[in-house]
């Protein structure tokens, strides 16, 4: 049978089975798995199951308790639902905890940690700044490498200060190496948002954020002013010091600023693929400030320790490409068991 079809049978099996465990009370998703043998295939069709099922309920994203665990968003194969991804994300406030994860598996022999990540590597920096009297002329560089080797891309820029936003476009070269300037009025100053986005193709993109001081003191760490937790594409912010200015959506090919409702911010649906960067801006006192969070919320881990260092068990991991949002990740997968000695 063509993989195709069987990988087809599978979702339809697994959408079953967790409407099945719906009525009967029992998370049937995970009983072909309960059975203890410690093979690489038990684990494999594990993960299969928890990639090609939609979990119970099937619309847990939204702010729901799973009492079953998956992660489909129910439409192709091996393509995951953006907010249930995203609550595996500690930092966001409607999170799913581990203990909630393990629970809902329904698998008592089984430990999981979870890897969601990026398929290459984005790097932002500042090479130089130049006063140029009333404004201030940065130099960017970008770094795209994969495994260490460079990769040749396409790349979409943005600057966010206080409430004004500024966009470039450009490629990395075969070394991965991309370089580009902003000029920025020094009246605007503040902690300044670079967000960088690197496509290899539509369903390819990566990106890295960097906080860099125009005309003022040093970034703050992450959180210090504000945390962002978006779902079901709405942005909640928490503002913890001070009180935000803008709140703007970037992606490789758009930027908007957000519509306010009330203290939520509303996330609109953009035509491309790939991740959203989402920003706030804000003030406390004299200082400008900005925070932001991807959306999804990848990368992340999540999950159990699998340091075999000190724990004496039967790891095995899988890993899966997966579509989130139209744009491709990688998610790791690890499952640990106990082992039996006789």
């Amino acid at each position: 049978m063509p993989t195709a079809s069987i990988d087809f049978t599978m979702a339809t099996l697994a959408i079953i089975m967790v409407t099945a465990g719906a009525i009967y009370g029992i998370n049937i998703v995970a009983a072909p798995y309960l059975e203890t043998k410690s093979s690489e295939s038990r684990f494999y069709q594990l993960g299969r199951s928890i990639l090609l099922s939609e979990g119970n309920p099937e619309n847990w994203g939204t702010g729901e308790i799973p009492t079953a665990f998956g992660l489909s968003d129910g439409n192709e194969v091996y393509s995951l639902n953006v907010d249930k991804v995203t609550r595996l994300n500690s930092d966001n406030h409607n999170a799913v905890n581990y203990s909630t994860i393990w629970r809902s598996l329904g698998v008592d022999d089984v430990s999981i940690g979870i890897e969601v990540s990026l398929l290459y590597d984005l790097s932002l920096s500042v090479l130089s700044s130049v006063d140029n009297g009333d404004n201030t002329t940065y130099t960017i560089q970008a770094t795209c490498t994969k495994d260490g080797y460079p990769v040749e891309s396409d790349m979409s820029y943005y600057v966010t200060v206080r409430s004004s936003t500024l966009h470039a476009t450009g490629i990395t070269n075969s070394s991965g190496i991309g370089v580009v300037q902003f000029t920025i009025p020094d009246t605007q100053s503040g902690t300044a948002m670079l967000v960088g986005f690197s496509k290899l193709q539509d369903s390819i993109v990566t990106y890295d954020v960097l906080p860099f001081a125009h005309q003022s003191g040093a970034p703050q760490p992450p959180n210090t002013y504000a945390t962002l937790s978006p779902l079901n594409n709405i942005l909640y912010p928490t503002v913890t010091n001070g009180s935000s200015v803008n709140a703007v959506v970037f992606s490789y090919d758009y930027s908007f600023n957000l519509t306010s409702s009330g203290s939520e911010y509303l996330i609109p649906s953009l035509q491309d693929a790939g991740p959203m960067i989402l920003v706030l801006t804000g003030v406390d006192g004299a200082d400008y400030w900005s925070e932001y969070v991807a959306y999804p919320s990848i990368p992340f881990e999540v999950g159990a320790t699998m340091d075999s260092d000190y724990i004496l068990s039967d790891v095995s991991t899988c890993t899966y490409l997966v579509d989130v949002g139209g744009n491709h990740y990688k998610i790791k997968l690890q499952f640990r068991s106990p082992e039996k000695y006789d």
